[in-house]
């Protein structure tokens, strides 16, 4: 298994087209310690044909500077792409099913929209969302939801390693450290890094300047 990374980037046709995605992830990556940065393909709207082919050229840019790609809950493509982890829905196999495909050193995460709901083991990170900014019709869970989530699963299950945490939602380079001192292990975005020129601050923030 890799280690957790501190930052997870994923992609968002909405707010980048693929050639600009490339030149802001290129950026990001470049600015990074080496193995801090997972690059997480989302872009559900694309026929998988596509979507297929921009994963090679994510996976060629991760692996160009010591990072790594993460799928978005398509086994197939992150089987096809040597994926380094793959993120499951809510609902999605689960974690198990997903390494006996993938691996045993597959890096396992899954969606959290509710403290509550991360009381099951097997994976290696939550990702909690939305935690300071409403989306998709779902208020914000506050920071203080990132410490009630840890408590919660402490206090539920025993006998497996502390899953990994990451913030999505509203978090960029001024609310990133707070995210961490909240309990975050590491940040998950999308504008903060394809909607900025320099990923700098928000390198700098998390503490993995290379």
């Amino acid at each position: 298994m890799i280690e957790p990374p501190r930052l997870i980037a994923i992609t968002d046709r909405s707010r980048a087209t693929a050639e600009r995605t490339l030149e802001r992830f290129a950026r990001l990556v470049n600015a990074a310690r080496p193995g801090s940065v997972l690059l997480q393909l989302r872009d559900r709207e694309l026929d998988v044909r596509e979507r297929l082919a921009f994963g090679r050229r994510l996976k060629a840019l991760a692996l160009s500077a010591g990072q790594g790609l993460a799928v978005n809950d398509r086994l197939d493509l992150a089987l096809l792409l040597a994926a380094d982890a793959v993120h499951l829905a809510e609902s999605s196999v689960s974690a198990d099913d997903a390494r006996r495909l993938l691996g045993a050193d597959c890096f396992v995460t899954r969606a959290c929209h509710e403290p509550a709901a991360a009381a099951g083991a097997g994976v290696d990170g939550w990702v909690l969302s939305p935690v300071l900014e409403e989306r998709k019709g779902r208020p914000a869970l506050g920071l203080g939801a990132l410490s009630d989530l840890r408590t919660r699963w402490r206090a539920t299950v025993q006998g497996f390693p502390e899953p990994a945490l990451y913030a999505l939602g509203g978090v960029g380079a001024e609310l990133a450290r707070a995210c961490l001192e909240a309990g975050a292990t590491g940040v998950a975005v999308m504008g903060a890094v394809l909607a900025v020129e320099d990923p700098l601050p928000l390198v700098a923030a998390l503490d993995i300047v290379r």
